[in-house]
């Protein structure tokens, strides 16, 4: 019986402990956010725990990911320094997403100006442009 108690203290523990770490550091452990232009959807993800960026991309009517695109990114800190960065397409388990890494130990808003790059022929039903622009702002606290 001791044992078993033991064993059900540990798993609790290991359980809540990164949401209490979390909570402490007052990071969220995901942010996600999206938008739709010209039937692209990007939904924009931020693990500032793991300093990563990812965004997903998929057709606004079907759902269907897209996979070929070209992406890059300006992103600015709360230091005002822009960086620019192309991120790359990767798939883990069932999700593809186009990912980079970003500090974000500071404070502040980190605003992203995200341009995508579809094939024509591979893009969406409705998308007339070559280049499609997505803006996010995320709030570290």
């Amino acid at each position: 019986m001791v044992i078993v108690a033991k064993i059900f203290l540990i798993s609790i523990f290991v359980f809540f402990w990164p949401n209490i770490i979390l909570a402490q550091t007052g990071q969220k452990a995901l942010s996600n956010e999206s938008r739709v232009v010209d039937g692209i959807k990007a939904t924009l993800k931020i693990t500032p725990s793991q300093n990563m960026v990812d965004l997903i991309l998929s057709d606004a009517k079907t759902g269907k990911s897209i996979t070929n695109a070209k992406i890059s990114a300006l992103m600015k800190g709360p230091d005002g320094k822009v960086l620019e960065k192309e991120l790359m397409g990767m798939k883990m388990g069932e999700e593809f997403s186009f990912m980079n890494t970003l500090d974000m130990s500071r404070k502040g808003s980190y605003s992203f100006k995200i341009t995508v790059e579809v094939e024509k022929k591979l893009a969406p039903e409705g998308f007339n442009q070559g280049k499609v622009k997505f803006n996010f702002v995320y709030e570290a606290r």
